[in-house]
């Protein structure tokens, strides 16, 4: 499965972001999501990828989410966790 397909899903959205003035900077993430480590970790992290182009953006976030607890919505009563597939790939 490829993240694209994940996002549709999971009804996700995933955000692409170029920044002016930063040498071409690209961000990827999927909106109102944040990982934990396991499920049993209390800690909520905000996890984003950072490439010269969208496509190494994705990568890198991809390598930074695999494996772990994906929460969405983590402050509403929405809120809902999933485990990112190991063998997630890029588009």
């Amino acid at each position: 499965m490829n993240i694209e397909e994940y996002a549709d899903v999971l009804n996700l959205e995933l955000e692409i972001r170029r920044y002016p003035n930063q040498n071409g900077r690209y961000t990827a993430k999927f909106a109102k999501c944040e990982t934990k480590d396991s499920p049993t970790d209390g800690i909520l992290c905000g996890s984003y990828g950072n490439g010269r182009s969208p496509s190494d953006a994705i990568n890198d976030y991809l390598n930074k989410i695999r494996g772990k607890l994906l929460v969405v919505d983590a402050m509403s009563a929405e809120r809902r966790s999933y485990v990112v597939p190991k063998e997630l790939s890029a588009i």
